[in-house]
């Protein structure tokens, strides 16, 4: 009898409704916001906006408007000219415009000693296309290389060449300031032309 009386209770209490939640409107559903921010920093870098704003069913997300043009043009590079390091030769051939003293300035060397090994005086007139030969010790001694400050800019005057302009400025070499300015053989020069001397 016991045993009845309780499959009775444990039966009854089966039949009794599941609690439910509780039923929202469409207009409930629209009036509760949901921030949505995508950086904590406030925003994000690169061009993008932070996006913000409130979800509502049947509304799209909208990104704020920037209030500053996020994709503002960046620095061009310079392309990167490498200047050719000059080394001593053994034998140099003179050019157009050039001199045993500019030679010696231009590659470091003591005048004496190269005058000297090419039997010459300070006062020999040497022509373009002699070679002269090249000592392999020594420096230019006392006295600054350079003959003008550099680097600098250099406007042609009728007559120049690459080479009398080199041996103007002293410690500058022919090949730097074609390599710098990008010219190419013969190496035509114009008066008025404007040269960058490195």
């Amino acid at each position: 009898m016991i045993s009845i009386v309780f499959s009775a209770l444990l039966l009854s209490g089966c039949k009794m409704p599941a609690s439910k939640a509780p039923e929202l409107s469409d207009d409930d559903l629209k009036t509760t916001p949901i921030v949505i921010v995508t950086s904590p920093s406030g925003g994000l870098t690169g061009g993008v906006p932070p996006v913000t704003g409130t979800v509502e069913p049947g509304y799209p997300l909208e990104a704020e408007q920037p209030t500053e043009d996020f994709f503002s043009p960046t620095a061009t590079l310079a392309p990167t000219i490498m200047v050719p390091t000059l080394t001593r030769p053994e034998e140099y051939t003179l050019r157009e415009g050039e001199f045993p003293f500019c030679i010696a300035r231009r590659f470091d060397l003591d005048p004496a000693a190269l005058l000297n090994l090419n039997n010459l005086s300070p006062d020999t007139l040497v022509a373009p296309g002699t070679v002269l030969k090249i000592p392999q010790t020594g420096s230019w001694g006392e006295g600054d290389r350079s003959l003008q400050p550099h680097p600098t800019t250099h406007t042609i005057s009728a007559g120049e060449t690459i080479f009398s302009i080199a041996c103007s400025y002293g410690s500058v070499s022919p090949e730097a300031i074609i390599v710098v300015n990008g010219l190419e053989e013969p190496y035509h020069l114009t008066a008025g032309q404007t040269l960058e001397i490195p």
